[in-house]
């Protein structure tokens, strides 16, 4: 596996000094060594949510597991269609138009945070910003954080298995 090193880190602006980020991963770490990391759940996506480290298409698939997996504490047809369309659009099964149109209609419920992730992840073509986004919106649920941790995780070491 891949590691990344301070100096790609440093390119990325981080809001972390060059010491701070030479403390935490020393030399380098793997993706997977860097969600093991005593820092942030947002502070580790910020840095691995991106197409350098997973895939366009895995990147997607994460913002639709992630508003998935808070589409439970408030059900609305509107959110899971969501979702369903952006798992359409992945799979090029839909247009950008009908994807756009599945967005717009959650939009409206988008005050709280199934809503919102389900916005985020059915709207946003840009893979990292959609899954990113879609974390931060199923933040507030209970284990959300362990378990999207967990799904990238998985990501990496699928990645990994199938070198």
């Amino acid at each position: 596996m891949k590691k990344i090193t301070v100096r790609e880190i440093m390119k990325l602006s981080p809001c972390y000094t060059k010491e701070q980020v030479k403390d935490l991963i020393g030399s380098r770490k793997t993706p997977l060594e860097i969600l093991d990391l005593e820092i942030s759940k947002s502070d580790k996506f910020w840095l691995l949510l991106r197409s350098d480290y997973i895939s366009e298409r895995n990147l997607h698939l994460l913002a639709c597991d992630f508003a998935q997996e808070v589409v439970y504490l408030k059900p609305d047809i509107r959110v899971q269609a969501a979702i369903d369309a952006k798992r359409l659009w992945i799979d090029g099964k839909i247009t950008d138009e009908e994807l756009k149109k599945a967005a717009e209609d959650v939009a409206y419920a988008a005050s709280w945070a199934a809503a919102r992730a389900a916005s985020w992840a059915a709207y946003t073509a840009a893979a990292a910003w959609a899954a990113y986004a879609a974390a931060r919106g199923a933040a507030g649920a209970a284990d959300v954080e362990t378990k999207q941790i967990e799904m990238v995780k998985k990501v990496f070491i699928d990645m990994e298995e199938i070198k």
